[in-house]
């Protein structure tokens, strides 16, 4: 079998998509040597000229379009790309970010949808972007030969909300990188944390300033607590400017918290365990997520974990996390309160939150996948 991965998501910046098909085919590399099935990436032709180490020995396959090239890319995803499939012998198309050729002849499709975020929250994303998504998934999901999704939530999601075959939707839970670990050289996080202008002990928030993830609420319930903990604490928040943020810095300019929270933008890869590792504990109070990786990055860094008991988070977390609701900042503010001075309940999640990061892994996320491969190729 011929197996061509979109990996058009993969980039030097990369978050979420980018990851998982990063690790995805390093995954397929090390369960699927010595096989009859090959392999193709698809990339950009910039791309081509930059591959990661671990692409390497893989053919490529360079195209003109950027995934995020809707206009003019997706009308020759469906209509030209099949074409060149074919021609190339391709058996079977892996689109890991909701989207693969929807009309197929000669090969078979699968499509990872990863949430149902512009059927549910449409409000956290721009309205556009929300109503083609739609017009995505449902497309996808009528035209694909299997999906896959990151978690049985989703899975479940979708079978409740289109009524379709539970037999073509597989859940295939994703991990993170062997990167994240418990980092305890202090003099490395003491650095790290002048680099960005940390002064005392901190928590910490990571993922897209986005509205789904609430930060709007956090910093609302941190004004509840300040007069407490901005002695001992700062907020940091890592990542970089998603999509509709405006509202969320209004929000922390009324709470007049600002002094007290540091934002570091996009951080590189090796400085994100250091500042996991470094910080008192982990909050992510995020309305809706389909998976929810920073989770499970924060766990393996050994970082006690307040999270949400709403959608995948409860599936990801499992026993090993302070849950709290994200719709009512009073229960975000007393279980920061809470872990922020608890050194013995810090470490009972620390402890807990090994034991469940450790369920996961990439050779794991490759096995299940390319079962889905088989099963429909």
């Amino acid at each position: 079998m011929k197996i061509m991965i979109d990996a058009r998501s993969v980039d030097i910046k990369q978050s979420g998509v980018g990851n998982y098909v990063t690790h995805l085919i390093e995954g397929l590399k090390s369960v699927d040597q010595g096989s009859k099935n090959t392999y193709a990436l698809m990339v950009t032709t910039s791309q081509a000229k930059t591959l990661p180490l671990t692409f390497h020995g893989f053919e490529v396959f360079p195209v003109p379009f950027t995934n995020e090239s809707h206009f003019l890319g997706d009308p020759w995803e469906f209509f030209v790309l099949p074409r060149l499939l074919r021609k190339k012998g391709v058996t079977l198309f892996h689109g890991p970010a909701f989207m693969a050729p929807p009309f197929q002849n000669g090969f078979r499709a699968i499509a990872t949808i990863h949430d149902l975020v512009a059927f549910h929250h449409p409000q956290t994303i721009p309205s556009r972007y929300a109503f083609y998504m739609r017009f995505l998934i449902k497309l996808m999901i009528r035209k694909a030969s299997a999906i896959i999704t990151d978690t049985e939530f989703i899975r479940h999601e979708i079978i409740e909300a289109f009524h379709i075959d539970e037999n073509k939707i597989q859940a295939v839970p994703i991990a993170v990188s062997e990167l994240f670990r418990p980092i305890n050289d202090q003099e490395r996080i003491d650095q790290v944390k002048r680099r960005y202008g940390i002064k005392k002990d901190y928590f910490l928030h990571v993922g897209n300033i986005e509205p789904r993830k609430n930060l709007s609420s956090l910093f609302e319930a941190c004004k509840l607590i300040w007069d407490k903990i901005n002695k001992d604490f700062q907020l940091v928040v890592v990542g970089k400017k998603g999509w509709l943020y405006d509202d969320i810095f209004a929000t922390l300019k009324k709470t007049g918290i600002e002094e007290g929270v540091i934002f570091t933008g996009y951080v590189h890869e090796e400085d994100i365990p250091v500042l996991y590792s470094g910080a008192r504990f982990f909050v992510f109070p995020s309305i809706y997520e389909g998976f929810g990786l920073p989770i499970l990055e924060a766990m393996r860094c050994g970082t006690p974990v307040i999270t949400s008991r709403v959608s995948s988070m409860p599936e990801v977390a499992g026993d090993a996390a302070l849950y709290v609701d994200p719709f009512r900042i009073e229960d975000i503010a007393e279980k920061i309160l809470t872990l922020a001075y608890d050194g013995s309940l810090q470490e009972a999640l620390r402890q807990k939150g090994f034991a469940q990061a450790s369920k996961f892994s990439w050779v794991e996320t490759a096995r299940k996948t390319l079962k889905v491969y088989e099963m429909v190729g």
